[in-house]
């Protein structure tokens, strides 16, 4: 049921989430028959599949060695599950049987850390908010541009969420705020939105694919910006590893990288590992920008890069990554191997340029 391969510093593990996520569910039908009573097919089904979710979260703070991944996940969990009107100590109940279960059917060695694990997400849960504040800040620069274009989008009216971006540019906002400071949040408060059941995924899914259709509109107004900018001679392909699909943060990333005059190659969400490589040996690329929204897409960013620094061809190019999982857990980046980590579009271009800049120095300075 579990096997574990990597470096020192991040070792994955596999679980088998179906099979102890189905045993897990039925124990708790069995212990705590009261809270699924009465639930269709549809919501037993989707309640298996939290157990999966528990899972997969579990496996990532084994694989990374820190619980703060797992015990951040129980809390967003805790939030979505009282949303949906489960009881309130439902999540907390379902990770004790989940830890019962997993001292079953797992080696001694692992189930004594996923005990720790699953105990202090438990305990954490006790005094857990089951609110979630709202990610919109009066005073910041678009604040109330940002709450109108959230309103017409989940009003399903895309040309006046695009007619009131436009407009910014036509009044020579900067574009750069317009990404951080409307675009950027906006997609955090649909997040929220949707963990507490205020929107629907249909309409999640809606406001950002309105989003992304809206970026690509932007790209004259990019691209003037680019025009402006001094070239520096240096290439960044950005990407998405394995099945990770939320894409418009790199995509923002990739769009600042080519306003600070890189050359940028942007291949979007669940890109092959392979073609990324491929794409980073074919255009020499001096560096990689990765993302990762989801903890369990971890895995695919650590076998990227080390398929990275495997090749010839590319082994020396610099990695930076971004993205939730990096936020929370300090050091992270380093334990999957990547060279710098940032928390917005503008770090990440900061962070890149000291690290070429500083190997210039270092290769020119006088031995």
């Amino acid at each position: 049921m579990i096997s574990g391969t990597g470096s020192p510093l991040y070792q994955p593990v596999a679980l088998d989430y179906k099979t102890l996520a189905a045993t897990a569910y039925t124990a708790y039908e069995k212990r705590y028959p009261a809270v699924y009573r009465g639930f269709d097919a549809r919501q037993q089904a989707r309640c298996r599949e939290d157990f999966s979710f528990h899972l997969r979260y579990l496996g990532e703070a084994l694989a990374i060695g820190d619980a703060a991944i797992f015990v951040d996940y129980a809390r967003w969990a805790q939030v979505l599950l009282v949303s949906r009107h489960l009881p309130p100590d439902c999540l907390a109940s379902s990770l004790d049987v989940l830890n019962r279960v997993l001292n079953e059917n797992l080696p001694p060695g692992i189930r004594v850390r996923t005990g720790a694990i699953l105990t202090e997400a438990i305990t954490a849960l006790a005094t857990a908010s089951t609110t979630v504040p709202s990610f919109f800040t009066e005073g910041d620069p678009l604040d109330q541009e940002a709450r109108e274009y959230l309103r017409a989008l989940i009003a399903a009216d895309r040309a006046r969420a695009r007619a009131l971006v436009m407009a910014l540019v036509e009044q020579d906002t900067p574009l750069r705020d317009i990404y951080l400071h409307l675009i950027q949040p906006v997609l955090y408060e649909v997040g929220r939105l949707w963990q507490v059941q205020q929107i629907t995924v249909a309409q999640e899914h809606y406001i950002t694919a309105a989003t992304q259709q809206i970026l690509a509109q932007l790209y004259l107004p990019v691209a003037r910006e680019v025009k402006r900018a001094n070239r520096r001679g240096r290439t960044l392909v950005a990407a998405c590893a394995g099945h990770e699909l939320h894409e418009v943060g790199i995509r923002m990333v990739a769009d600042f990288f080519e306003m600070d005059g890189w050359d940028t190659y942007y291949t979007g969400a669940n890109t092959p590992v392979e073609s990324i490589v491929k794409m980073v040996a074919d255009e020499r690329a001096s560096a990689v920008a990765l993302s990762s929204t989801m903890c369990y897409h971890i895995p695919h960013l650590h076998r990227l890069i080390l398929s990275l620094r495997d090749d010839r061809e590319t082994a020396s190019v610099k990695i930076l990554v971004g993205g939730y999982p990096f936020n929370l857990v300090h050091g992270l980046w380093q334990k999957i191997g990547a060279d710098a980590c940032a928390t917005s579009a503008q770090d990440a271009v900061r962070a890149v340029n000291w690290m070429m800049d500083e190997e210039g120095l270092n290769r020119h300075a006088p031995r």
